[in-house]
């Protein structure tokens, strides 16, 4: 739905599709096929019901590519257009970073999910610790890292392959064939950078507790909730514990 119909949309011949851009014209294939991934992700969030920190980055991802669909550009214009979403993430670890709270922070709690007011706030008492706040700028430097690679890499493509003026015939197929290539390119990108900022920071939590427990094993959130403990005091079960019945002799 994100890639694949769009694909098709811009360029139908391969796919033995109706060329839309008889009946919608050059310019309206092209909004459309710019508004069906963003349509597709905000119905997929509200049907899910997950509206997490993650879920609205992923949001206003898939809104500023909407809205710039909108815009007839071409040549360098439209190259510096396909970068444009890298920039403003860029942008944003970079002004996260001056304001010491990593964009990461924000992202993390969707990763780890806490499911509870109380484990929320055990959350926020974790990473604000000197060692994980450091870990946290690390992985927004490697966001960061990654919205520079994936921009140049599409300012680059973009400007090799879409060379036609917008509307004439054969404009969306070389924009096809240039988001063919930076699509898998941003898939990969996100799954190493990505991937690595989360380890990086659940590595730095995991030694909180010691190195027993995950976000996702038990017994996480009661380990930190000794941490936030006061010393000498113990930290109150997240469970009541209940009597076990002694055996009958």
């Amino acid at each position: 739905m994100t890639f694949v119909l769009p694909y098709a949309l811009l360029n139908p011949r391969p796919f033995h599709l109706p060329d839309l851009s008889h009946t919608l014209g050059a310019y309206g294939a092209y909004v459309l096929a710019g508004l069906l991934p963003t349509v597709y992700i905000v119905w997929t969030t509200a049907r899910r019901r997950v509206l997490n920190p993650f879920a609205l980055f992923l949001l206003a991802g898939a809104l500023s590519g909407a809205l710039v669909s909108f815009l007839k550009l071409d040549g360098v214009a439209f190259a510096l257009k396909d970068a444009m979403h890298s920039a403003l993430l860029v942008l944003a670890c970079l002004v996260s970073l001056a304001l010491r709270r990593p964009l990461f922070e924000f992202l993390f709690y969707g990763v780890v999910a806490p499911d509870t007011q109380a484990r929320a706030q055990l959350l926020a008492s974790a990473l604000a610790r000197p060692a994980v706040r450091r870990a946290l700028g690390a992985a927004t430097l490697l966001v960061a890292l990654k919205g520079v690679l994936l921009g140049l890499a599409s300012y680059v493509v973009a400007l090799r392959l879409v060379t036609l003026p917008f509307g004439v015939p054969g404009f969306n197929a070389q924009v096809a064939h240039a988001h063919a290539i930076t699509f898998p390119l941003a898939l990969g990108l996100d799954l190493l950078f990505y991937g690595g900022a989360a380890l990086l920071t659940l590595q730095a939590t995991r030694r909180l507790t010691g190195g027993r427990a995950w976000p996702w094993q038990q017994g996480f959130w009661e380990e930190l909730a000794r941490l936030s403990a006061p010393s000498g005091t113990p930290a109150a079960p997240s469970a009541p514990a209940r009597a076990r019945p002694r055996p009958n002799r």
